[in-house]
């Protein structure tokens, strides 16, 4: 993991150093469990899938700079997932 400081702050060198730190301390920083990391779906990548202890999907889209469209890409990645789930279950049905 590596760390840059910034006048009085400190900032990760890079996404994927922050995705490790999270991944590694999903349990303690959150409290989820560990599901998925760069999770491909429908042409997107989810940086991480956990699950609350209650079994509810979680889906953390790791940012190491400011991106005003944040909300957006996680609309994207739900919606993208819903789908899933929905013929997931139709699949088993069968």
């Amino acid at each position: 993991m590596n760390l840059i400081k910034r006048g009085n702050s400190w900032k990760f060198a890079t996404e994927a150093d922050l995705e490790d730190f999270v991944w590694a301390n999903l349990k303690e920083l959150f409290g989820l469990i560990p599901l998925k990391r760069q999770y491909y779906i429908k042409g997107q990548i989810c940086d991480v899938l956990a699950l609350r202890e209650n079994k509810q999907l979680v889906v953390l889209e790791l940012k190491n700079a400011e991106d005003r469209y944040i909300v957006q890409q996680l609309t994207r990645y739900y919606d993208a997932l819903l789908v899933e789930v929905a013929l997931e279950k139709w699949r088993k049905r069968l």
